[in-house]
């Protein structure tokens, strides 16, 4: 019987401590293409896949796909599962999630994060228009799970980080059946939730005569 129940309780403290932070220029590098993005995301769907399963799901040629996963398992994203060999040997996620920082110290790192955000967020934002696009045609149900809203909340910055966490925390919940799918409830489907906190104003130009000394 499969388990309803929610997974282990994340570090309320700190619950981005269970992802893998990639730091790695190159391991950041490697991940900014939407082949590969597409390919975890098949990963996360399906358990395991080969490379002639994957090709037909994210497109393009077996040979293709293949040198994909190679370079994902290169850099961790990816390991082999049980059984096949060559191009029918199937594939598993490394590790269910992971988190970047765009304010790396490391400038290489940093830049490597940003450019993997924009082709990240872009598909988040193409699946989600897309998902709208074509919200008549899902059954009552998940029309009825499905919502969009929008939020202003006056807080500080560190205010702001731990309704970040809290709602990481939720969703960490869950991804045990991401990697375990026996524990996948009977009808549950997988939703993609996003979140964006940003201010909502711009920021204010600097004073070009704020740093002058005065005299």
């Amino acid at each position: 019987m499969s388990s309803t129940e929610p997974g282990p309780s994340p570090d309320e403290s700190n619950p981005a401590a269970e992802l893998r932070k990639v730091s790695d220029p190159r391991a950041l590098r490697a991940l900014a293409h939407p082949t590969r993005i597409a390919l975890l995301e098949a990963l996360a769907l399906h358990g395991s896949l080969t490379a002639t399963e994957a090709a037909a799901i994210v497109g393009g040629s077996v040979p293709n796909v293949a040198y994909h996963l190679r370079t994902l398992a290169a850099h961790a994203y990816v390991v082999e599962a049980e059984g096949g060999a060559g191009r029918e040997r199937p594939w598993k996620l490394g590790e269910v999630g992971m988190s970047i920082d765009s304010d790396d110290p490391d400038p290489a790192a940093a830049h490597a994060a940003r450019a993997l955000g924009e082709v990240v967020v872009d598909r988040w934002l193409e699946r989600m228009h897309r998902a709208r696009s074509m919200r008549d045609q899902y059954p009552p149900e998940v029309r009825a799970a499905i919502g969009y809203a929008q939020y202003v909340i006056f807080g500080t910055p560190a205010e702001m980080e731990q309704v970040r966490d809290e709602f990481l925390a939720i969703v960490l919940r869950y991804t045990h059946r991401i990697s375990d799918p026996a524990t996948r409830p009977e009808g549950s489907l997988p939703f993609e939730v996003l979140q964006f906190t940003y201010p909502f104003d711009s920021p204010t130009p600097a004073d070009p005569t704020s740093s002058e000394s005065e005299g």
